[in-house]
C-alpha cells in the first residue's frame, strides 16, 4: 500500500508544481498585456515601425534557437497568437494615423 501512497503523492506533487507553473505564466502575460496597454498610446507612429520591426526580428531569434528542439504544437500555437496579438498592437496606431 505504501507504493500506491508514494505514487499518488508524487503525483500530486507534480499537478501542484504545474499548476504553479502554469499560475506564473498566466501573470507574466497579464503584466505583458497591461504593459502593452499603458505603453503603446505613448509611442509615435515612428517609434511603433522600429518596435515592430525589433519585436519580430526578436521572435524570429527566438524561434531559430528552438528549431532543433520538439514542441508541442501548443507551444507554437501560444507562441503566434501572442505574437499576433502584440503586432495587432503595435499597428493599431499606425493604422489609425495613415
Amino acid at each position: 500500500m505504501d507504493n500506491a501512497n508514494d505514487a499518488l503523492y508524487e503525483m500530486s506533487r507534480l499537478v501542484t508544481d504545474n499548476m504553479k507553473t502554469v499560475s506564473a505564466l498566466g501573470a507574466c502575460r497579464i503584466v505583458l498585456g497591461k504593459f502593452i496597454n499603458a505603453a503603446l498610446p505613448h509611442l509615435t507612429t515612428l517609434q511603433r515601425a522600429e518596435a515592430t520591426r525589433s519585436f519580430r526580428q526578436g521572435v524570429e531569434e527566438a524561434m531559430s534557437l528552438m528549431d532543433d528542439v520538439a514542441l508541442a504544437a501548443e507551444y507554437h500555437s501560444a507562441m503566434l497568437e501572442l505574437t499576433n496579438t502584440v503586432l495587432a498592437a503595435l499597428g493599431q496606431e499606425l493604422a489609425t494615423r495613415e
